[in-house]
């Protein structure tokens, strides 16, 4: 399968946002969900991208239904995208 260009680009500037307008450290965030505060590091550097079971865990923690965080993911992707086609 495919690798989607600028999926981990736009996961993380997206996971780091919705945390920031929760209100909710690194720390925090690895306390809800029951990880190490290293995971959420590493998903907000692109280092690592979440399966869906800890995207659904993800959301829930942060306070957004899962569908709107992968949204607006998509969203971010586009634009990504669209700034490399312009360069």
């Amino acid at each position: 399968m495919k690798e989607i260009p600028y999926l981990p680009q736009a996961f993380s500037q997206v996971l780091r946002e919705v945390r920031a307008e929760a209100g909710i450290s690194q720390n925090e965030l690895a306390a809800r969900i029951g990880c190490a505060r290293s995971f959420i590091s590493f998903m907000e550097t692109g280092v690592n991208l979440p399966g869906m079971n800890s995207l659904v865990i993800l959301a829930d923690a942060l306070g957004i239904p899962a569908d709107k965080l992968v949204r607006r993911v998509c969203e971010r992707l586009r634009c990504l995208e669209l700034l490399q086609i312009k360069k």
